[in-house]
Parts: C-alpha cells; sequence; structure tokens
C-alpha cells in the first residue's frame, strides 16, 4: 500500500497543473513556473515511493537521477527537466535587472501535455497492487 505521505506530492502537483491551465495563455511565465512545480512535485512522490530522500531542490535531473537507471519513470521525468530553469527565471533580474523572454504559451502548453501524461502514469504506479 503507498504511504499517504508519498500521495501529497501528488495531490499538490495537481494543484500545479490546474494554475497552470488558470495561467495560460496570459501568464505564460507564471505558468511555466508553476509546471515546473508540478513535474518536481511528480518526482519526489516517485522517490518518496521508492524510500529515497526528499531532496529540496529545483533540479528535476537532480532528483530523477536517485532513482535506479532500469525505474520505469525515470526517462520520462528525465525528459521534462527542460522545465528546471523555470523555478527561478521570471522570479529574479539578471544583473541589468532584466528578466529573460517569457516563454510563448505554445511552450507552455505542449509541457502541460507531457505533464498531464506524467500525472496519470505516476498515479496508477504509485496505486499499483
Amino acid at each position: 500500500m503507498t504511504s499517504p505521505l508519498v500521495l501529497v506530492p501528488l495531490k499538490t502537483a495537481g494543484r500545479d497543473i490546474a494554475g497552470v491551465e488558470r495561467l495560460l495563455p496570459d501568464l505564460p511565465d507564471l505558468a511555466a513556473f508553476h509546471a515546473q512545480q508540478a513535474v518536481e512535485k511528480l518526482a519526489r512522490a516517485v522517490c518518496l515511493h521508492e524510500g529515497l530522500p526528499d531532496l529540496r531542490t529545483h533540479d528535476i535531473a537532480r532528483i530523477t537521477e536517485q532513482l535506479a537507471q532500469e525505474h520505469p519513470l525515470r526517462k520520462s521525468l528525465a525528459k521534462l527537466d527542460s522545465l528546471t530553469g523555470a523555478a527561478t527565471a521570471w522570479r529574479y533580474p539578471d544583473a541589468e535587472g532584466e528578466f529573460p523572454r517569457s516563454p510563448e504559451p505554445s511552450e507552455v502548453q505542449a509541457a502541460l501535455k507531457q505533464i498531464k501524461g506524467m500525472q496519470a502514469e505516476i498515479h496508477d504506479w504509485l496505486l499499483a497492487p
């Protein structure tokens, strides 16, 4: 049986996914932030289920690298590492006081589609007997 503590990041990832849906297309930078947060939480849920440490990092690759090479979810999660930068990209200006270009809504929409697929896959995997 899956521990209720493992289900917490899965549930909060769902809230981030809802945030992405509500923020697109008007605020793609904030939508991208919530997309990154959703992937981070999905990866945490998988790692917690496997008994791995809950690393306090926004780096999706670093979180997923804890999983065994042959883990069935490792590659799918690692493909979403491109979102790692969205955790901080629009929160802090560069040395000139500028923020990077916001992502296009279509970019975030494409990531959202992948994330929702991962959410369903991870949900089923966690609750499998």
